[in-house]
């Protein structure tokens, strides 16, 4: 007992000296997280400005996390792992070695991103820095595009010929946008930031009216579903699982009927003859956009017939379908399809692990089951799982993975799992 304590202080004393020394390492993440919106210009490789901020801060944290003598985490190390074996066996056997070269570069550096956060954010202070720059920066960002949208400033807006009457804002396409302020608005919740719920209240609604202005009918679905699926999570933690269960469908069915009395009531077949803007870009556009959607899904199915077994290796799918003369050339759009047919069975597998890692840090996150410290700075733990939700819906039509905040997500879900919870922060101190 008396070495358990022993080392128990010395750790203490060790958690210590990181807190102390940590605030270089927390500048850098913090002007890395405040500027995910920063994606144009691009450079090479798809690279961007934010880039250069998330090269930054990785490179702080190691150096960091060296000077102090902190383990580094790398969270989903093995689902990434099996991602890269299969794209470059997929590379290897495709037509594009170079642009599966670079995409193999890409997973890399979305798990060292990951890993920075998931290293640094060890601590309720450390976590709190990086959640408030989050929901601020976000919520900052969102007024800029709401309010540029609304004095007809289009260029700031990212209201261009490339989505039609749709924001795209900085980012490289109204989509990318749309997930960015939508995943930020569960961030918001879970910092529980503003303190004041009336001004938080404001703040959801203004990251909402950013996503409606995106026009993205996959981040509007995603908030509606992981909205309810974050209210019966904490329905379910704070009565119980039937309770929860119970709120859950009730909110399906209510969902479920309003659209059935839209549709009898031919609101939906006047959709298409709106002259609202908005509508027009959004909901309008839905029933093409899903066609088109079906039709590159099976285009992508009839490559994975050609080379089922490794794939036509990651990022190749635009070049195949090109060289096929195809009528669809475009990329996956998909990251469950983009997982079979660039990376073959192999691929599914890997990203099947990473779901499955990514849904266990849900796992004990109630803020009851979290250290004071840890419950204080992320108060709406429920809305993790509405975050992670939203991720998978998008990901049925959108390559999530390669978006930058969804990895950092990743990798806040992973310091709150490892550090945060009572039972886990007391053993790994002991160890």
């Amino acid at each position: 007992m008396s070495a358990a304590v022993a080392t128990f202080r010395s750790q203490s004393r060790a958690r210590q000296r990181v807190e102390r020394t940590d605030t270089l390492p927390l500048i850098a993440v913090g002007g890395a997280i405040a500027g995910l919106p920063l994606l144009l210009p691009k450079g090479p490789g798809n690279s961007a400005p934010a880039d250069v901020l998330i090269a930054a801060a990785v490179i702080t944290v190691l150096v960091w996390a060296a000077s102090v003598r902190a383990r580094v985490r790398v969270p989903y190390a093995v689902p990434v792992a099996l991602l890269i074996v299969a794209g470059a066996l997929g590379g290897l056997a495709g037509r594009e070695p170079g642009s599966a070269v670079i995409a193999l570069g890409q997973d890399l550096f979305m798990l060292a991103w990951c890993a920075a956060i998931a290293t640094l954010a060890r601590t309720p202070a450390a976590l709190g820095v990086i959640l408030r720059v989050w929901a601020w920066s976000a919520i900052a960002w969102a007024g800029i595009l709401v309010g540029a949208a609304a004095t007809g400033q289009r260029a700031l807006a990212g209201l261009g010929s490339h989505g039609g009457g749709r924001a795209r804002f900085m980012f490289d396409h109204p989509n990318l946008a749309a997930s960015y302020f939508a995943v930020s608005l569960f961030v918001v919740l879970l910092a529980g930031r503003p303190r004041n719920k009336t001004a938080r209240a404001g703040a959801v609604l203004l990251l909402f009216a950013a996503v409606v202005l995106t026009g993205s009918n996959a981040a509007l679905l995603g908030l509606a579903v992981g909205g309810s699926v974050s209210i019966a999570v904490a329905v379910a933690r704070r009565v119980d699982l039937v309770a929860g269960v119970a709120i859950l469908i009730v909110l399906v069915v209510a969902g479920a009927g309003g659209w059935f009395a839209l549709t009898r009531t031919g609101a939906t077949s006047r959709v298409d003859e709106t002259s609202n803007r908005f509508i027009r870009y959004s909901i309008a556009r839905g029933d093409r956009s899903l066609d088109a959607r079906l039709d590159l899904f099976k285009e992508e199915l009839d490559l994975f017939r050609l080379q089922a077994l490794t794939g036509i290796g990651p990022a190749s799918t635009r070049e195949v379908l090109s060289s096929n003369q195809t009528a669809k050339v475009k990329e996956a759009h998909s990251d469950y399809l983009a997982a079979l047919v660039e990376r073959g069975p192999l691929g599914v597998v890997a990203l099947i692990a990473l779901i499955v890692a990514v849904a266990i840090r849900f796992v004990g996150t109630a803020p009851g089951a979290l250290t004071p410290g840890f419950a204080r700075v992320a108060s709406g733990t429920a809305a993790m799982v509405g975050a992670g939700v939203l991720i998978a819906i998008g990901a049925i039509t959108h390559e999530v993975l390669h978006y930058r905040h969804a990895w950092a997500l990743f990798g806040i879900f992973a310091a709150i799992h490892s550090s945060g919870r009572a039972g886990e922060t007391v053993a790994e101190e002991l160890r």
